[in-house]
C-alpha cells in the first residue's frame, strides 16, 4: 500500500515537474532512491514522444494584422483570409496606428459570402490600443480598416486584432 502511494505521488510530481499535457506511465515499484532516479529518466525519455494537442472545441488565440501604406479616402483594406466567428464574439483591437494623425479611421467586418459590411464609428488621434468589434451574426468575416469620406488625404495604417 505504501509503495503504491509512493508510486502515485512520484507520478503526479513528475507530471507537474515535466509540464506535459499528458503523460502515460507504467507502475514501477520504488525500493530506494536509485530506482526513483531511474524512473524519472524513464519518464523523461518517453516525454519526447508526447505531442501536445489543443482542447477539443476551443479555438486557439489568433492575431491578425491588416495594413496599407496608402489607403485612400472612403476606401478600406481587409485581411487576406476570412475567419469563422460566432455572433457575440469579441474581436479585440490590440493596436491600431495611422498617419497623418489628423485623419480618421474605422474598423469593421466584411461578410465573406454576402459582402455585408459592419463598421465602427470614426476614430481620431493616430492610435488606439484597446476596444473590440462585436460580431453581429455567425459567419466568415474579413477584418477591415477603412477611412470615412470626410478624410482629405491617403493614410498609412496598421492594425493588429486578436480573438
Amino acid at each position: 500500500m505504501v509503495k503504491r502511494s509512493l508510486v502515485a505521488m512520484f507520478s503526479l510530481a513528475l507530471i507537474v515537474l515535466l509540464g506535459h499535457s499528458a503523460v502515460s506511465a507504467t507502475e514501477i515499484s520504488v525500493t530506494d532512491l536509485e530506482d526513483v532516479n531511474s524512473a524519472i529518466e524513464l519518464v523523461e525519455a518517453k516525454g519526447d514522444l508526447i505531442k501536445e494537442e489543443g482542447f477539443k472545441g476551443i479555438t486557439p488565440f489568433l492575431s491578425v494584422q491588416v495594413y496599407s501604406s496608402s489607403l485612400g479616402v472612403n476606401q478600406y483594406v481587409k485581411s487576406n483570409t476570412s475567419y469563422s466567428v460566432k455572433k457575440g464574439d469579441a474581436i479585440n483591437i490590440t493596436n491600431l496606428t495611422w498617419n497623418p494623425t489628423g485623419q480618421q479611421v474605422q474598423v469593421g467586418l466584411i461578410h465573406a459570402t454576402t459582402g455585408a459590411q459592419y463598421w465602427s464609428g470614426n476614430f481620431s488621434g493616430g492610435s488606439m490600443s484597446s476596444g473590440y468589434i462585436s460580431v453581429p451574426s455567425t459567419g466568415n468575416y474579413y477584418l477591415a480598416i477603412g477611412t470615412p469620406s470626410t478624410n482629405t488625404m491617403n493614410i498609412n495604417v496598421s492594425g493588429l486584432f486578436s480573438f
